[in-house]
Order: C-alpha cells, then sequence, then structure tokens
C-alpha cells in the first residue's frame, strides 16, 4: 500500500482496501469499521478485504460510479478536526444530484464561506462525504482532486445547474 499516496499520514492501520474500476479509479481505505482515507487513482489495484462492511461498501461505490443514487450515511468516517468535522457531516445531508453553495453551508453553520472551504479540503474522504456537491454561488468552485473531476462526478449525478460553467466565487 506504500504506494497509495496519503495513506502514510494516517493515524491507524489500514487494514482493509476497497477498490472500484473508474475513470480515474476510486479506492477506500479501512482501519477497523471506519474509513479512514479515500481517492482517485490512475494505478490499478485489487481491493484487500475480509469484513462484510467493506464489501457492502465496495458494492455501493460500484453502483455509485455506474450512476445510481446511493447514500454513504451508514459507514463512519474520519474527520481531520472539530471543525472540519461539522462542516462535513453538513455536507454529508447534502442529497445525491443536489448541490448546495459555500455561502448557504457557511450561513447555515454561522461560519464563512472560505471556512467552508477550507474545511472541505481537508476532506479525507471524497464521494463518500460528498464535497463535490458544495458550488460557488455563481459557478463550479474549486475541489481539491480538480475541477474537471467535480464537473464529472456532478454529471454522473445528473446535476444541471448554472453553477456548471464556471468557477465562480465562494
Amino acid at each position: 500500500m506504500g504506494e497509495l499516496k496519503g495513506l502514510e499520514r494516517l493515524p491507524r492501520r489500514i487494514t482493509e482496501i476497497v477498490f472500484v474500476d473508474w475513470n480515474p479509479n476510486f479506492y477506500a481505505a479501512l482501519s477497523g469499521k471506519v474509513i479512514e482515507f479515500s481517492a482517485f487513482t490512475s494505478k490499478k489495484l485489487e481491493s484487500s478485504y475480509e469484513s462484510d462492511l467493506a464489501e457492502k461498501l465496495e458494492k455501493k461505490l460500484e453502483r455509485y460510479f455506474s450512476g445510481k443514487r446511493v447514500s454513504f450515511d451508514e459507514f463512519k468516517v474520519s474527520y481531520p478536526s472539530e471543525f472540519s468535522k461539522r462542516v462535513l457531516e453538513e455536507v454529508r445531508k447534502i442529497e445525491y444530484g443536489k448541490v448546495c453553495s459555500y455561502s448557504d453551508l457557511a450561513e447555515k453553520l454561522g461560519t464563512s464561506p472560505r471556512a467552508v472551504g477550507v474545511a472541505l479540503k481537508m476532506n479525507r474522504v471524497p464521494v463518500i462525504v460528498p464535497c463535490h456537491r458544495v458550488v460557488a454561488k455563481n459557478g463550479l468552485g474549486g475541489y481539491s482532486h480538480g475541477v474537471n473531476l467535480k464537473l464529472k462526478l456532478l454529471k454522473l449525478e445528473g446535476v444541471e445547474c448554472a453553477c456548471l460553467s464556471g468557477r465562480g466565487s465562494l
């Protein structure tokens, strides 16, 4: 697992890897019953797991990447800080195929749109915590895996809104 970027910085030992063939490919790393990390990769990997939980996650990810509505609410995830946990738990409530602006999320949480953006950038588990569903007021906004991938994920979910036409501001 040493060739997978980001795993070496995690506080716990990774016990299982779930891999999904997509373009780009996607994997999730679990430690016990917690998803610690997920990312996109150009590498072709093999899933390595024994638990029913990891098998269930793999099936849900396969459904998601085939364009089916999926919820990942039942899975526990790792959060890097208390503030990011507060923001990312709110992001988990954004439904498949819907978007929310940085400003609306900030208003709901009593913080600034920039602080929301910083918390989203700290998200260790993209797709499972769907930070790609947070967009700028008048455009797409950023995404730590690149705006082209953000756009691809939103299109996969069938999102149609003016936000898809530009980057915009928070």
